[in-house]
């Protein structure tokens, strides 16, 4: 067993993400809200779903299904609303079908909460919604397809079905249905514990491998239990093998997200977890952590992200394996708390892998408009040039603002550079001294996005920017952040210009890097 704590260091790479075009877009698509939960990206164009709150009384949330070209540009959007319920597919799980047409899971509410599947011609019409209650109803309702869809494989071919995985109270709850979404067979996992779904993964022979994670969390207020748990089902939904961490790990987290390799081992997106005592009920806070299990499910290997400090958003959200099999990319978020404020600042990240479990890089993702964002990831793809396409949603908790919640969506290059060159080491002197400092683009549109990586032994604490125009006026001034981070800086609302961006250390400028602001 290899258990490796990180510590990130920098190759020299050939430029292979040349031609990878990035970009950073929040949106609320003109609703008083908007999140992206699913990504889909094609040679040829973006699909995307998520929720909208509907502009419309009762303004009720909804679906949204959007097309885009390569650079984000808008070709279509579909929404799907109701003044008698909402439809709320917050947990992904957008996946394309044979034919063109798509199929996501969702949950909706009127006077009961139900799991709905809803499907989707290449034009995001809706073809049909199908609901399902909580198997105990009308005892229990609470029903929500945290587990994302499979969709059945038989050999290399696409089957027309699909399996849907849900949160039934305290257990897991599955469905598989033909292509109208009529039900072939259900199954409930689960005993007094609570298991709660996270990922499915279809196999090559018909089967499913269900993530999750197994708690007492219901049933005490201290001393909690929190083990990662996998359990294998073949085409009938009959158990085949059932995994739990071993109590000896401690606390871990579910299996947000998986991968299953050729040879049948799979790595796992999960976290360690660290109980936190509170007055009434102690809660429980995660590292980041991945680990790899052989085809026996023995651990091979498991690398660990530790945070400077334990929040409650700190998590993993997806994990892929990039076309040439270079590894394994993860995404999340890392959160800080603000001192002074009941809230954190969060933050996107991600980082690769090796397949032998070795930390290549990590990316935080900073937005610098205010201190009280919430910048969350839900959904990474591979693109078909190789770079990474993420979205979410970007959430402003400022008192009054008036749109709390944006879409967010990212195209960052095959090093998860939103600034290009940013895994380089610059040998300069002056970045040896000064840090390495990249802006882009420049010319500037609606954001401005900078990397910093300080310099070797340099203080980050010491470090701050900021901006000032060509008249010398200061408009805004942030501190560094530990480590290496991508900075966005929202323009919209400046005039087209000459700008500064000055880097100072202990309040003394270093360094100063001009851009203009265009429309």
């Amino acid at each position: 067993m290899k258990i490796l704590y990180t510590s990130i260091f920098t190759l020299f790479f050939t430029l292979s993400s040349i031609g990878q075009n990035t970009f950073n877009i929040r949106t609320n698509y003109g609703f008083p809200a908007a999140v992206l939960s699913s990504v889909i990206p094609t040679d040829s164009c973006i699909y995307a779903s998520g929720i909208i709150a509907d502009s419309v009384f009762p303004y009720n949330t909804g679906a949204i299904f959007i097309k885009m070209d390569v650079s984000a540009q808008m070709l279509l959007l579909k929404t799907l609303t109701s003044t008698q319920k909402t439809f709320e597919p917050w947990f992904g799980g957008l996946k394309s079908l044979p034919g063109g047409s798509f199929i996501m899971p969702a949950y909706s509410i009127d006077s009961t909460m139900k799991t709905v599947l809803i499907k989707y011609n290449h034009l995001g019409d809706t073809l049909f919604t199908r609901e399902y209650f909580n198997p105990f109803y009308p005892a229990q309702d609470f029903i929500q397809p945290r587990g994302g869809i499979a969709i059945c494989k038989n050999g290399e071919s696409v089957t027309n079905n699909w399996i849907t995985i849900s949160d039934a109270n305290t257990n897991i709850y599955l469905i598989k249905t033909d292509s109208n979404g009529k039900v072939k067979w259900s199954k409930m996992l689960g005993d007094n514990y609570w298991e709660r779904p996270s990922s499915i993964l279809a196999t090559d022979n018909g089967c499913v491998i269900i993530g999750g994670i197994k708690t007492n969390d219901n049933m005490t207020t201290e001393n909690f239990s929190y083990r990662t748990f996998l359990t294998g089902l073949d085409t009938s939904g009959q158990i085949q093998w059932t995994w739990l961490s071993p109590e000896s790990w401690g606390l871990r987290d579910a299996a947000r997200d998986m991968v299953l390799l050729e040879d049948g081992s799979l790595v796992i997106a999960s976290g360690i977890g660290h109980e936190q005592q509170r007055p009434s009920v102690n809660v429980v806070y995660f590292d980041k952590a991945v680990f790899k299990l052989n085809p026996q499910r023995e651990l091979e290997w498991e690398v660990v992200f530790p945070d400077p400090e334990l929040t409650a958003s700190s998590r993993l959200s997806k994990i892929i394996r990039p076309q040439n099999g270079s590894g394994f990319i993860i995404a999340g978020m890392i959160a800080e708390d603000l001192p002074g404020v009941n809230t954190a600042e969060v933050r996107g990240w991600i980082a690769k892998i090796s397949n032998d479990g070795d930390s290549l890089w990590k990316r935080e993702y900073v937005v610098l408009d205010n201190g009280f964002n919430h910048h969350e990831i839900y959904d990474m793809k591979e693109t078909p040039d190789g770079g990474l396409i993420i979205c979410g949603e970007s959430r402003d908790r400022t008192p009054g603002v008036d749109t709390p919640q944006q879409a967010w969506l990212m195209k960052l290059d095959s090093f998860g550079c939103l600034v290009p060159g940013c895994q380089l080491i610059d040998a300069t002197e002056e970045a040896q001294a000064q840090g390495t400092l990249l802006l882009y683009p420049n010319p500037a549109r609606d954001y401005l996005n900078f990397f910093y990586r300080p310099a070797p032994g340099q203080n980050s604490r010491e470090l701050s920017f900021r901006i000032f125009d060509a008249s010398g006026r200061e408009l805004q001034r942030f501190e560094a952040q530990s480590g290496e981070a991508t900075y966005i800086v929202p323009l919209w609302h400046w005039p087209p210009g000459v700008y500064f961006l000055q880097l100072l250390h202990e309040g003394l400028p270093v360094r100063t890097e001009r851009f203009v602001v265009g429309r």
